[in-house]
Parts: structure tokens; C-alpha cells; sequence
């Protein structure tokens, strides 16, 4: 027990909370993941290949919105603020999708995606901070922090495959809408310890700390109505997101060949292979 005690103690403060974080957080998305192309085809009987097509856009600006989201936090707004932000989007998303129309399914997706876009990576960087970087405990860390998210979607697989057998479709998508909201509980909870470190935020002063609040809620706000937009569109916002998303691998190649430090470096390397994996997999989609 005491060597147990001495283990847990050695692990930085917030590390195991965002843990559970991760964990809770990712249930929305397994169940939507899981089940989009059976609520659009069964429920709002939607063709299969419309249905698809949805399916490949949804993962596209879930994954596409991630840059964009390490870039507001710790500039725009701090981790834990744009966190709590996103997953607010993903609460209420879900929780209009259970509504059960055409409609409030695109808006739900439309807050859902805004939130989980820019999010999680939200917890990656508060996981970060935790630790210096030539801290070896870090990439244990992270494996602990995925073995969380695959949990979360193990858990979500299950429920969802549980609801579909009876397209119990409003009950599941408020299991989502309280999966989401568990983790605004456990940041609010952990708040202190889950602070910002080492970010150009904390170097602001409080006039341009403001300022920049403002813009970031606004810009959090703002991607709503353009991700519900680009929905009605979803042949032609598909080629574009992939337009994109190749841009920005050819960029992380090139500054991962320039990185001087051969630890970060390799990490980068492991990190961009599991992105063009990803590309390639919704290319294929």
C-alpha cells in the first residue's frame, strides 16, 4: 500500500485527473462516431450515400478543427477555458440531435464538431504542461492518457450498441449530452490545478488578456453557423477540408525534418505518422 501511496505521489498534479477527463469526454464522440450513419439512414431516413458522405464530413472537421484549436489555446483563451468552452458546444449539440429532426441534427453536429474540434487538444497541451520535457514520465503519461480515451470509447461503443438495437436514439444521445457534461464537472472540480503553464496568456497584460478573451469566445461562437454552412454542403466542404488537411501535412513534414532536438524530432515523426494515418483513412472514407 505505501509503495502505491509513493507511486501516486510521484505523479504530477492534474495528470490523473485528466485521466478521467479524457475518458468521459470521449463518450459523445464514440457514440456519435458509432452511430451518425444508422440515426441519418434509419431515423431520418436519409439515402445511404447522403448518409456517408455526412459520416466522412464529421470526421473530417473533427479532426480538420484540431489546428485551429492549439491555436487558441493558451493564445486566444487558456486550455482549461476552451476546454470547458468546447465542451459546452458538445452538451448542447447532443442534446439537440436528440431532438430528432433533420434540422436540430445539423445544428447539434454543427456545435458538437465546433466543440470537439477545437477542444481536444485542449487536453493534450494541459497534459504537456504537467510535465518539463526531458521528462521521461511524459510519454507514459500519454499512453495512460489514450489508454482514457479508449476506455471512453469502449464504454460509448457499448452503450450505443445497446440503444440501436431498440433506435432508442433520444435516450442515447442523452447518454452523450451527460457524458459531455461529466467532464465540465471533473475540470470544474480539478480548476486550480489544471491552470495554464508557460503560455503567452499568462505574459498578457490584463487590458490584452480581456481583449483576448472576447476574440476567443467570439471566434468559439463564430465557427457554429460557418460548420453548419459547410454541413448543407458536404461534397464540396469534404474536397476542401482534404485540400487542407494535405497543406498541413506537407507543413508538419517540413518542420519536423527541421527540428534540431532529436527527441522532439522522433515524437513529431510518431505524432505525424498517426495524422497522414488519419488523412488517408477519411481520404479512403
Amino acid at each position: 500500500m505505501s509503495s502505491l501511496t509513493s507511486k501516486l505521489a510521484k505523479i504530477p498534479e492534474g495528470a490523473g485527473a485528466l485521466f478521467f477527463v479524457q475518458m468521459v469526454s470521449t463518450l459523445g464522440y464514440a457514440v456519435l462516431y458509432s452511430t451518425l450513419v444508422l440515426y441519418t439512414t434509419r431515423h431520418l431516413h436519409f439515402p445511404a450515400k447522403e448518409a456517408a458522405t455526412i459520416m466522412g464530413v464529421f470526421g473530417a472537421f473533427n479532426y480538420g478543427l484540431h489546428l485551429f484549436g492549439g491555436y487558441l489555446g493558451g493564445r486566444f483563451l487558456s486550455n482549461r477555458n476552451l476546454f470547458v468552452g468546447g465542451m459546452v458546444l458538445q452538451v448542447l449539440g447532443c442534446a439537440l440531435i436528440s431532438a430528432g429532426t433533420a434540422a436540430s441534427m445539423y445544428w447539434g453536429l454543427a456545435l458538437f464538431l465546433t466543440g470537439s474540434g477545437l477542444n481536444v487538444t485542449c487536453l493534450n497541451m494541459m497534459l504537456t504542461q504537467r510535465f518539463a520535457p526531458e521528462d521521461l514520465r511524459r510519454e507514459a503519461a500519454f499512453l495512460w492518457n489514450y489508454a482514457g480515451m479508449n476506455l471512453g470509447f469502449f464504454i460509448g461503443f457499448a452503450v450505443a450498441g445497446h440503444y440501436q438495437l431498440t433506435e432508442d436514439y433520444t435516450s442515447l444521445f442523452l447518454f452523450a449530452t451527460v457524458g459531455n457534461f461529466l467532464a465540465i464537472v471533473l475540470v470544474g472540480f480539478n480548476w486550480k490545478i489544471l491552470a495554464d503553464r508557460n503560455t503567452t496568456l499568462l505574459d498578457a497584460t490584463p487590458s490584452a488578456y480581456r481583449l483576448r478573451f472576447i476574440a476567443g469566445v467570439a471566434i468559439l461562437v463564430g465557427l457554429v453557423p460557418i460548420v453548419w454552412t459547410l454541413l448543407q454542403h458536404p461534397n464540396s466542404t469534404e474536397t476542401l477540408i482534404k485540400g487542407i488537411c494535405s497543406l498541413v501535412g506537407a507543413v508538419l513534414v517540413y518542420l519536423t525534418v527541421r527540428h534540431r532536438d532529436l527527441r522532439e524530432r522522433n515524437n513529431m515523426w510518431a505524432y505525424l505518422i498517426l495524422c497522414l494515418g488519419s488523412l488517408v483513412f477519411w481520404a479512403l472514407y
